[in-house]
């Protein structure tokens, strides 16, 4: 693992494009001298008072540039994701971080994804995209997760709680 003053010359000079995890970590406030980026949908899901007081202060200084993708890189992050059968996985802000991240890299800029979802350090990779990981480390091998419920069988690559068919318990496949 990289410290604190190496990671923050490594990230000099790029584009960086965070989730929530960046912000409910306190990470993005350790973060200078480099662009940061985020979508919408990301500071809709920061919901602890704590969390929301760090973030309207950081939203106040002008530090984070919020952006909403366009339709074409949407359309592409949504692509790429269907190709690699993981749409399913990917909530709307996941596919918007990664339309968002596509975009910049597609205007020139040096993009990392700061991220703790899985899915999207693999599609990131596949992209070309540097991806970072806030509290875990990027993995270095990839296994796409099932989850099954138990009664009915229904099976989705989602981490949901309940089975949207018989509302029965839906538990992680080992």
């Amino acid at each position: 693992m990289m410290s604190r003053g190496r990671e923050a010359k490594y990230l000099k000079d790029v584009a960086l494009v965070i989730d929530t995890a960046g912000f409910l970590s306190g990470y993005i406030a350790t973060i200078y001298g480099t662009k940061i980026y985020t979508v919408k949908e990301v500071l809709e899901e920061v919901k602890d008072s704590w969390s929301k007081e760090r973030l309207e202060l950081i939203l106040s200084s002008g530090k984070i540039d919020v952006r909403e993708p366009s339709k074409y890189s949407i359309e592409k992050a949504r692509a790429i994701a269907s190709e690699e059968s993981f749409l399913e996985a990917l909530s709307e802000t996941d596919q918007k971080l990664l339309a968002l991240a596509i975009e910049l890299k597609e205007n020139g800029d040096r993009v990392v994804l700061l991220t703790d979802d899985s899915y999207l350090h693999m599609l990131a990779k596949k992209l070309g995209i540097t991806s970072r990981g806030v509290k875990r480390g990027v993995p270095m091998k990839f296994k796409t997760r099932i989850y099954i419920c138990e009664v009915c069988g229904f099976s989705t690559i989602k981490k949901i709680d309940k089975c949207p068919s018989c509302g029965s318990p839906v538990k992680e496949a080992h």
